[in-house]
């Protein structure tokens, strides 16, 4: 399956790049009061895996990079920690149980670009949530994202890397395609020594859909889920098409 980002490229220094952790009380809360395990789709390199399972929730984690989940497997047996790791596609979910709680944080839905593909993703999370069970998801709001997308390059990250010696440095040039409702980035990862000078770079290249409301809640209903409540951000604030940063979607598993 064509995939809009290889993650496998940067998998090593994503934990210097990502350490964004507001969302870690809002989830961490919703995790703590289900029973049994909770599933976590698209979990990368366990940003928030960690923190839950240091909470003592039980969680199996999928997502289709192997090198981010070799990352992710690293950390659990440098941490003693223990979940059920699976590489898969949430396209083509198949773990055959049923969770009380799904979640799919940090936005990353929006991977899937192409509307049919994200109603089939639906589709098959659907068939692992147990009938009174919950799926979290999280996107953007276009109001709020899209004026980001605006073709300027601009340094997202400067960051020591963990060998305190070296330090990484990233790019971004986003894009947005309004006729196909689709945002495209280009990034640059430098990694720079002391005295400035480049030791290494990589590229990455990103797609990813920008969703609306009103398409998303057309996929989730047409894949048989039934909207509980949409937050506008990780306090539960009222979403507000116009200034709200995010969509915080509760979903049911429906009829």
């Amino acid at each position: 399956m064509d995939r809009s980002i290889d993650f496998d490229t940067v998998a090593d220094l994503y934990d210097v790049y990502v350490q964004w952790d507001v969302d870690i009380p809002f989830f961490t809360e919703i995790a703590k009061s289900a029973s049994g395990e909770v599933l976590e789709l698209m979990s990368g390199t366990g940003r928030l895996s960690l923190p839950l399972l240091r909470q003592g929730i039980r969680l199996c984690c999928v997502d289709y990079s192997p090198a981010m989940l070799a990352v992710l497997r690293s950390k659990l047996r440098k941490h003693n920690l223990t979940a059920e790791v699976h590489e898969m596609d949430v396209r083509t979910l198949a773990l055959g149980r049923r969770f009380e709680l799904i979640l799919l944080p940090f936005h990353s839905f929006s991977e899937i670009v192409e509307s049919t593909d994200r109603e089939r993703a639906l589709r098959c999370i659907r068939e692992h949530l147990a009938p009174d069970g919950r799926l979290l998801i999280t996107l953007h709001n276009p109001a709020a994202q899209i004026p980001r997308l605006d073709g300027t390059r601009r340094l997202i990250c400067e960051r020591p890397t963990p060998d305190g010696r070296t330090t990484l440095r990233v790019w971004s040039t986003a894009r947005y395609d309004r006729a196909r409702h689709l945002g495209e980035a280009w990034q640059d990862y430098e990694i720079v020594d002391a005295a400035g000078a480049t030791l290494e770079r990589r590229e990455l290249s990103l797609r990813f859909a920008v969703v609306d409301r009103a398409a998303f809640e057309a996929e989730a209903t047409a894949a048989g889920f039934e909207i509980r409540h949409l937050w506008g951000d990780y306090s539960r604030g009222r979403f507000d098409p116009e200034a709200s940063p995010f969509m915080i979607w509760e979903l049911g598993r429906g009829q």
